[in-house]
C-alpha cells in the first residue's frame, strides 16, 4: 500500500485532520527515521485553516511530502483541497505534493489487520464508538493506550457517558469537546460536570487567531468569475466593495440546522446576553427553500458587536421523546456562525413585504 510505504520516508510529514479528542485514543505512529507526525490540535474542524495558515505550520510543511488521514477519507479530501489552494496561491509556500489514505483509517485497519503503523483505536461516530485492528492482541492494544481519564489521570481509551469539557475559551464559549472518564470516575463526573477539562484546555492551548484569506486566494487563482461565481462551490461570492465597512447591527448567521425555529435562535443568543430584534430567513431564489442561513437584526449595536466578537453561538439542546436533552449531532455541540452583514449601497432591507415566520420556509415558489 503506497500510503503505508510513504510513512517510512524522510522529508515527509503526516497530518491527522481529525479533532484532537479523536486523536487522543489512536493515531498513526510512523517508524523511527520516517515521516513526522503533526497534530493540529483541533477542537472543531473549523480550526484547521487557521492552523494550516500559521507560519510555524508552513515551516514544517515547506518542501515536504504531506500525508493526511482521517476516519473515512472525506475530511482528508477537503483538507487536501485547502492545502493545494494555499500553496498554489503563494509564491513562497510549497510542498512536494499531498498523499491521502484512500478509504481512511477504517480501510487501512482492514488491510493491515495487526495495525501496521497504527497505534490505539480509531474513534467512530456510530454505535461501535471505536475500531481496533482486528488481529491485534488485547495486550498489545492496552500497551498502545496513551490517553487518560480527565479526573483521575488513569490510562483509559473509551468515551462513555457523553461527558464534555467545561472549560471556558477566550471567546466566552464553553469548550464542550468530549472528554474521557473511566468507569470508576463516572459518578464523580456526573455530580461535578463543571470540573471536567480536556487535554487541550489543561495545557491552555489556543488555536491560532489569524485565518487565511481563502476568497482572495481563489480570486488570485481565477476560481471566482467576474460576476462573483465560485467555480469550486458554485456559490456566488459577494464583493467587499459592494458593502459598507465597519460594524453593522445586521448579522449574517450561518450553519443553522434546518430544524431550527426563530424562538430557538432568540433563546440561544439571549442566553449569552444579546437580543435579536428581527429574523429574516435566507432562502434559495428559485425554490424559496431555507438552506441554513439567516439575517438577524440585533436590538442594539452593542449586542451586534458582542455577538460578532464571539464568532460562534451555541444552540441550546432540544428535548427528545425520551426526555433526555441532546442535539442533532449526539454528544457534539451545535454552533451557528456569526458575522457582520452591512447593507450594500443600494440595498433596501428589510423589504416592506417581509413577515417574520417562526419556522424557516420549506419552499413554496412556483
Amino acid at each position: 500500500m503506497e500510503y503505508h510505504a510513504q510513512m517510512q520516508q524522510k522529508d515527509t510529514v503526516i497530518i491527522d485532520v481529525r479533532n484532537a479528542y479523536e486523536s487522543d485514543i489512536g493515531h498513526f505512529q510512523p517508524p523511527e527515521g520516517g515521516a513526522q507526525l503533526l497534530d493540529p490540535k483541533m477542537r472543531t474542524s473549523g480550526d484547521f485553516p487557521k492552523w494550516l495558515h500559521d507560519p510555524s505550520t508552513k515551516e514544517k510543511l515547506q518542501n515536504k511530502t504531506v500525508m493526511m488521514y482521517c476516519t473515512g477519507g472525506i475530511r482528508c479530501e477537503r483538507a487536501t483541497a485547502l492545502l493545494n489552494q494555499m500553496t498554489e496561491a503563494s509564491d513562497e509556500f510549497e510542498t512536494k505534493g499531498v498523499v491521502m489514505v484512500r478509504g481512511g483509517i477504517e480501510r487501512y485497519l482492514k488491510t493491515y489487520k495487526e495495525g501496521g503503523y497504527w497505534k490505539g483505536k480509531n474513534y467512530l461516530f456510530d454505535k461501535r464508538m471505536d475500531q481496533a485492528p482486528p488481529e491485534k492482541s488485547q495486550q498489545a492494544l492496552e500497551k498502545d493506550v496513551e490517553s487518560h481519564c480527565c479526573i483521575c489521570e488513569k490510562k483509559y481509551a473509551q468515551y462513555r457517558g457523553q461527558h464534555k469539557c467545561a472549560h471556558s475559551l477566550p471567546s466566552g464559549l464553553q469548550c464542550s469537546v468530549p472528554v474521557i472518564v473511566c468507569d470508576d470516575c463516572q459518578s464523580s463526573a456526573e455530580s461535578r460536570p463543571g470540573s471536567l477539562s480536556c487535554p487541550l484546555c489543561k495545557e491552555n492551548y489556543q488555536t491560532p487567531d489569524a485565518a487565511p484569506d481563502l476568497i482572495g486566494q481563489k480570486r488570485k487563482l481565477g476560481l471566482i468569475e467576474k460576476d462573483g461565481k465560485d467555480l469550486v462551490t458554485g456559490q456566488r461570492v459577494e464583493r467587499k466593495r459592494d458593502r459598507q465597512t465597519g460594524p453593522s447591527q445586521r448579522l449574517f448567521v450561518g450553519k443553522i440546522p434546518l430544524t431550527v425555529t426563530a424562538s430557538n435562535l432568540r433563546q440561544a443568543f439571549g442566553a449569552l446576553g444579546v437580543n435579536i430584534e428581527r429574523i429574516h430567513w435566507i432562502v434559495d431564489h428559485v425554490t424559496c427553500a431555507f438552506y441554513g442561513s439567516a439575517f438577524c437584526y440585533m436590538s442594539s449595536m452593542e449586542d451586534a458587536k458582542k455577538a460578532q466578537d464571539l464568532g460562534e453561538i451555541p444552540l441550546l439542546a432540544r428535548k427528545s421523546k425520551k426526555k433526555k436533552y441532546k442535539n442533532n449531532r449526539g454528544s457534539c455541540p451545535i454552533f451557528v456562525r456569526v458575522a457582520y452583514a452591512p447593507l450594500g449601497e443600494k440595498e433596501i432591507w428589510p423589504l416592506d413585504a417581509h413577515v417574520e415566520t417562526e419556522y424557516p420556509p420549506l419552499g413554496t415558489c412556483s
